[in-house]
């Protein structure tokens, strides 16, 4: 029987815990990666896993998520950087935030929720708009934290090249979003 999210959601709402095992099995490898690439440790990317993966349990229900597998990375993801931040770890990631630092503003004060969510609009419009590989690199770079020679590997192109779009697609970002009057 092929596991589908619909078979995966209808377990997690009926409370069966064989729906973990489901979802290990067909995104374990993802969420994974997502959370390896952050924590850089294979202990805290396990204790990270088991922790998305009761979140979920316990999110479900009542929610019941459109895209199974994007609301399981989202909620991996956020595990692994509040898991990262409480271990006060310096790393690569770093590097990844500073790149776009230049660009988005830190948030300063109780209105900055709704400015994100407008922001976080904006960016998904921009990234519509782009090419198809220009989008695969942002969203490898900054939402899964690869780094720049793991992109390349990935996308059969240069380490050079993805540099280059990468740099590219940061100053479109900014002009659209000054375009927007978006301070930034």
């Amino acid at each position: 029987m092929k596991i589908t999210d619909e078979l995966i959601i209808e377990k997690l709402l009926a409370r069966d815990e064989t729906a973990i095992d489901d979802i290990d099995r067909k995104y374990g490898d993802l969420c994974r990666c997502i959370s390896g690439n952050i924590l850089k440790n294979n202990s805290d990317t396990e204790e990270c896993i088991n922790s998305s993966y009761l979140s979920l349990w316990n999110a479900i229900p009542p929610t019941r998520p459109k895209s199974l597998k994007a609301y399981l990375c989202e909620v991996v993801r956020n595990t692994a950087f509040a898991l990262f931040k409480s271990k006060n770890r310096i790393g690569q990631q770093q590097i990844y935030f500073t790149e776009l630092a230049e660009i988005l503003p830190a948030p300063e004060n109780s209105e900055s929720e709704l400015d994100c969510k407008t922001l976080i609009g904006y960016i998904n419009k921009f990234l519509a708009s782009r090419k198809e590989t220009d989008r695969k690199i942002f969203v490898m770079r900054y939402y899964y934290n690869l780094s720049v020679k793991d992109i390349g590997a990935r996308l059969g192109v240069k380490e050079a090249t993805v540099k280059t779009k990468l740099h590219r697609t940061r100053e479109e970002l900014r002009s659209f979003l000054r375009s927007k009057d978006y301070n930034v």
